[in-house]
């Protein structure tokens, strides 16, 4: 196709989570003209990608961007670490272990105060609620949009939710759903899986599989692309205007592709600033110190790069009880037996087999911890040093640092807010062998912990101007930051010390243990600490490098998702999240989506 046939009102880069939800909304408009852009596959005939106990091994594949770290100086072992993010159609809907967990009303709210007018909780779950169908264990369905929601359903996952559930509640944290905004307990985990054939159900074929025969709409896959393309206009009060993109096929052929109206940038947290960077949008200091013309100077473009930071505590669990330790070691009796089973629908293959979570607050006295909660965040969060080690800091950037601790202030002293989530997968997982492939002999249950708000903050920042680095993952510096805020790991660690002291006591979970307690291995909070360090690693939730709020503030986008000073360039995916959601980001990324595509609408009606 000539450069010059390929002109569109709508061109959207990434088709992944977010991009297909934006390509599938935006094209029910007939009368507009819409492409999305994707450098992976089209994989939704994978067998690997649609079974959902698969899902382990997509990571490292070449279905993968396979990014990694700089190495994290404040981890006991200061090496790189992988980023894994999804590099095909549907992007990381598509590999990821597809958790369905709202975030949380407090968290979406405090988006809104950084000067986001219109992103109240309210008006975010409206447009969350259209993006899915939440088929209840009791037959009853919730919503009517293109995801499809399940709980597991099999064996020996359900007698481990069950047990969880029945632990917790037994600490004063009951049973709650998970959409209702205010989660302090225990739930199933809802699992974007159809629900009758147990297949992957993500971005690709919930929400492409409808709208992909529309004649006006256009799917590029295997493409990159390597630049958009900017001016300043006149007719805009010589404010830059994105006039299309600069895409390289997989055969090397460079085209350009033009945009009538709008370019809606939605290539995730580490490839939507990597992009603007290299187009020009970013710090001058670093564009100027690669050759790139500068078309808009905002330090802020790559900053506030988020994650959770997770470990977790292994249990030994009796022989007699169930666990899937046999399946994972690949025995081939449990192999065999799992295959036959999804055949049925069930087994293993069925789910992520992280069957349960729980949201919550910081452990206080007489749950497993003795200090004064009040005093612990006063002592770490009044102090330069500790904001300083956790992140850059620009005098633009001050409110919006006390912003966020304020907020982080308000979920850590708040008895029914969540500081960290915890999830159970019945089976071994390596969080301190040198091979993370290793399965220990016996049964086990495992339980994460996962730190929901980090204080600690990086950056993604590009260290080339070629634009062939763009279709790989080299060319890139990611620093996390991981624990440089002291805070982090005392949180944390709390949460540790609280697993083993409290949860792994608690019945029934304390009756499986195969020798009857947990041990008292985290007995000195020190000790917990140096786990921390030790075991941490990150988990596949980036957000916030094109942070939504005032420039000012440290943003990147507006409310309406347009990039500060350029009139039709817009970002929507994981990267204009300000502040890190409570728990796995998937739910979040689909409501951005559903808000973006309203929006997009809206304004383009309006013009």
């Amino acid at each position: 196709m000539s450069s010059s046939s390929e002109s569109y009102d709508i061109v959207i880069v990434g088709g992944g989570t977010a991009g297909l939800v934006l390509a599938a909304r935006l094209s029910e408009d007939a009368s507009m003209k819409v492409v999305v852009v994707e450098a992976g596959p089209d994989q939704l005939a994978n067998p690997q990608v649609l079974t959902p106990g698969m899902w382990p091994l997509l990571s490292h594949s070449k279905l993968d961007w396979a990014f990694t770290t700089v190495p994290q100086g404040n981890l006991a072992s200061p090496a790189a670490v992988d980023l894994p993010q999804g590099r095909l159609l549907g992007g990381s809907s598509g590999i990821n272990s597809f958790l369905f967990t709202p975030t949380s009303k407090d968290n979406v709210n405090a988006w809104a105060k950084l000067g986001n007018d219109g992103w109240d909780y309210d008006i975010f779950q409206a447009a969350l609620k259209r993006s899915y169908t939440f088929h209840t264990p009791s037959g009853v369905r919730q919503g009517d949009g293109p995801l499809q929601l399940a709980v597991h359903v099999s064996e020996p996952q359900v007698t481990w939710a069950k047990a969880w559930a029945e632990s917790l509640e037994s600490l004063g944290f009951p049973s709650c759903d998970p959409f209702s905004g205010t989660v302090c307990g225990s739930f199933d985990n809802p699992e974007s899986v159809y629900p009758e054939t147990k297949q992957r159900c993500f971005s690709a074929n919930a929400y492409l599989g409808s709208a992909r025969d529309r004649a006006n709409l256009t799917v590029l896959t295997d493409t990159t692309a390597t630049k958009i393309l900017l001016k300043r206009s006149s007719e805009h009060g010589e404010a830059v205007v994105a006039e299309g993109i600069q895409i390289k096929t997989k055969d090397g052929e460079v085209r350009t592709i033009t945009a009538r109206r709008e370019v809606i940038l939605s290539a995730g947290a580490i490839n939507s600033p990597r992009l603007l960077e290299i187009s020009g949008i970013g710090d001058s200091a670093l564009l100027n110190r690669l050759g790139i013309d500068v078309a808009i100077d905002n330090p802020h473009v790559g900053e506030n790069l988020q994650n959770h930071v997770y470990t977790g505590v292994v249990l030994e669990i009796r022989d007699d009880v169930e666990t899937l330790d046999p399946f994972l070691r690949s025995e081939p009796q449990a192999v065999n037996a799992a295959t036959q089973a999804y055949a049925q629908g069930t087994g293993p293959l069925a789910s992520s087999s992280i069957v349960a979570s729980a949201q919550l607050p910081l452990p206080k006295a007489g749950q497993g911890d003795d200090d004064d909660i009040a005093q612990l965040v006063q002592q770490h969060l009044s102090t330069d040093s500790a904001r300083d080690a956790a992140q850059k800091t620009t005098a633009e950037a001050a409110a919006f640092t006390a912003a966020n601790e304020a907020y982080v202030r308000r979920v850590l002293t708040s008895a029914t807010e969540a500081s960290a989530t915890y999830l159970i997968f019945p089976a071994y997982m390596s969080f301190e062998d040198l091979d993370p492939r290793f399965r220990a002999p016996g049964n086990h249950i495992t339980i994460g912990v996962m730190l929901s708000h980090p204080l600690s903050r990086g950056s993604v920042h590009i260290t080339t101007a070629s634009a062939d680095a763009l279709a790989g993952s080299s060319g890139v510096a990611i620093d996390p930051r991981y624990l440089t805020h002291p805070l982090d790991i005392e949180v944390l660690a709390r949460h540790v010390r609280f697993t083993e002291r409290a949860i792994a006591a608690a019945p029934p979970i304390a009756r499986y243990l195969k020798h009857g307690a947990a041990g008292s291995r985290f007995a000195e909070l020190g000790a917990a600490r140096e786990y921390v360090r030790s075991t941490a690693r990150g988990a596949h939730h980036y957000t916030g490098t094109c942070a939504m709020q005032p420039r000012e503030l440290g943003g990147v986008v507006d409310a309406r998702l347009r990039v500060h000073g350029c009139a039709n360039l817009r970002v929507c995916d994981a990267s204009v999240v300000p502040l890190e959601p409570t728990a796995n980001t998937q739910a979040v990324v689909y409501g951005v989506a559903e808000m973006g595509a309203q929006i997009v609408r809206e304004d383009l009606t309006r013009a």
